[in-house]
């Protein structure tokens, strides 16, 4: 057991780093969408440094565990263009093209089982994500996964998803969760309103 805890801790740590890596890119890209909330993350207030922050922090991931890590990012890549499979990215192929891509090279790079958990597990989180925001993202416009299937059918999906976490990686699944606790508390703290309650909620009935 005793060597168990030190893998332990460099997974969490990995997860925790790859995690808040891949949350300051996505908020990157979410910038105007979060201030059209009323909402100035910490990619905001980063602005053209959040790109470096970013790969600084992924690099202290892939130190600790590489595996992890690897998981993490391309498993997340690849989820978060399951809503636009046909779309035409900067690459100039549509999106399901580079999704391929993304789980291929996960599997060559960390082995099957451990894609299979980053896709599955960076699935389950996405996807509750998009449960929560379901409401304020249909208001504002704004994609995701539970608008476009529904919302039972989404909630099958993250169950289906949450099994082959499980079966995949056990251990990582239980320290992915409580990374992503930790990671919600600190990105919660850094956030800032920029508009009030009552603001904020005349904007959700609208």
């Amino acid at each position: 057991m005793s060597g168990a805890w030190p893998d332990i801790l460099r997974a969490f740590v990995a997860l925790l780093f790859a995690g808040a890596a891949v949350k300051l890119m996505d908020d990157a890209l979410d910038v105007e969408y979060d201030l059209c909330r009323g909402k100035r993350t910490l990619a905001v207030r980063l602005e053209r440094a959040c790109l470096p922050y970013s790969l600084a922090i992924f690099g202290i991931a892939m130190i600790t565990e590489a595996h992890v890590a690897l998981a993490v990012f391309l498993g997340s890549y690849a989820v978060g263009m399951f809503t636009r499979l046909d779309e035409r990215l900067p690459s100039r192929v549509p999106a399901f093209v580079e999704i391929i891509v993304a789980i291929a090279l996960c599997i060559v790079l960390v082995g099957w089982r451990e894609a299979l958990w980053g896709v599955a597990m960076m699935s389950v989180i996405d996807w509750l994500d998009d449960m929560v925001d379901r409401q304020k993202d249909l208001i504002s416009g704004q994609f995701n996964v539970a608008i476009r299937f529904g919302f039972v059918e989404v909630l099958f999906a993250i169950l289906i998803a949450l099994c082959l976490a499980v079966y995949t990686e056990v251990v990582w699944t239980a320290l992915g969760f409580i990374a992503l606790v930790v990671l919600s508390i600190i990105f919660d703290v850094t956030t800032k309103k920029i508009i009030g309650p009552d603001d904020e909620e005349m904007m959700d009935k609208w």
